[in-house]
Parts: structure tokens; C-alpha cells; sequence
């Protein structure tokens, strides 16, 4: 007989870990943005979070799998929560990069205001949180309106990497130069915390669905 409490302390730990990935992908942003410094040095000492989340997570799969005969759906949720905490574990370095630029760039004046990176990050924590959501509820048609966002996602990332691009073509002061090149490897950042938020969704497709797809 399948211990379904032990795959239910899973979905728990799992639910623990998708809330600190969205606050703290919010929390570096906001740290950039309004020049939190204090934040960012917080997310960067708080690394190890999310990071011991997934440990956790990784040994109770691997306990539950040697101990109990999983099979069909049990077996497959099991699986799925495995893959998503490695994706969640992703978003948190992802953010951990953000407040380390955070930190780099706070003793300059900013090239230009990061209205589309403040945007960006919305977008892609709300994909994030509709993601984990369809999951935990066994929503197949909210996981697709996801997936479906992720286009959303790379056009900003490319409306982002366009602005940059023409203003480094208006000036080529190396200061621009610097700054430009960490804007866009937030925006990366960004647009990878959304692919992440994409693969979770394609997880709970093929979990409650049995179709797998790739958007």
C-alpha cells in the first residue's frame, strides 16, 4: 500500500520552495530597481535556502521511491515534484545573479529607468505562480494559458535588448557599455525564470493529461 502521506509532505516541501523562488526573483528586482542594497545582500546571504530545499526534497523522492511501490499516477507525481524543485532551484540562482548585479551597479547613476525589466519580472513571476498553481490544483488548461504567455516573455526580453542595442549605438561610453551588458543578463535571467515557469507547465500537462508538449 502506497504511504500517500509521504508524497503529500513532498507536495508540501514543493509548495514551501515555490513560494520562496517567486518572492525572491520580486525581492532582486525590487532590489535593482529601487537601489535596495540591503535586500540584495539578503537574497545573496539567503542562498542557501532554496538551495537545502531541494536537498530536502531530493532525499524524501529518493527514500519514497526505494521504499514504496509506486506506481501509475503516485509514481509519476513523485517524479514530477523531483523535476520541478530542480527547476525552482534554477529560478532561485537566476535571482541570486539579479541582486549580485544589484550590489555591482550601486554606486552608478543608471543609464536609463528599467520600466521593462520592472514589467519583465511581473510577467514572469505570474507565470511562475499560475504554474505552480495549475500543479498543485491538477489544472492542465491553466498550465497551457502559461505556456502560452512565454511568447509574451521573449518579446520583452527582445524589446529590452533592442533598447540597449540602440543605446549603445547613440553612445559608446564604456560605462553604458557595462551597465547595458548586466541590463541584458538580467533580462536573460528573466526570460530563463520564464522557461522554467513553461517546463512546470508542460510537467502538469503530461502528468494530469498524459500528452507531452513543448511550447
Amino acid at each position: 500500500m502506497v504511504n500517500l502521506h509521504q508524497l503529500d509532505e513532498l507536495m508540501t516541501e514543493l509548495v514551501q520552495m515555490g513560494e520562496r523562488a517567486k518572492k525572491v526573483v520580486s525581492r532582486a528586482i525590487d532590489a535593482l530597481v529601487n537601489r535596495n542594497y540591503q535586500a540584495a545582500l539578503e537574497i545573496i546571504n539567503e542562498d542557501d535556502i532554496i538551495d537545502n530545499q531541494l536537498i530536502v526534497i531530493e532525499e524524501k523522492t529518493t527514500r519514497l521511491l526505494a521504499e514504496e511501490n509506486l506506481h501509475g499516477k503516485e509514481l509519476r507525481c513523485c517524479l514530477s515534484i523531483f523535476k520541478l524543485a530542480k527547476d525552482l532551484e534554477r529560478i532561485g540562482d537566476y535571482a541570486n545573479n539579479i541582486a549580485k548585479i544589484a550590489l555591482e551597479l550601486k554606486h552608478e547613476e543608471y543609464i536609463k529607468p528599467l520600466t521593462h525589466l520592472s514589467q519583465m519580472s511581473h510577467l514572469v513571476v505570474n507565470m511562475l505562480e499560475v504554474a505552480l498553481q495549475s500543479f498543485f490544483d491538477g489544472n492542465a488548461d491553466l498550465a497551457e494559458a502559461v505556456c502560452r504567455r512565454d511568447e509574451e516573455a521573449d518579446n520583452l526580453y527582445e524589446m529590452i535588448y533592442d533598447e540597449l542595442n540602440l543605446l549603445l549605438t547613440d553612445s559608446g561610453a564604456l560605462k553604458h557599455v557595462q551597465q547595458a551588458i548586466r541590463f541584458h543578463m538580467v533580462a536573460r535571467f528573466l526570460e530563463r525564470v520564464a522557461d522554467h515557469a513553461t517546463n512546470i507547465s508542460e510537467e502538469t500537462i503530461l502528468l494530469h493529461t498524459g500528452k507531452r508538449v513543448k511550447y
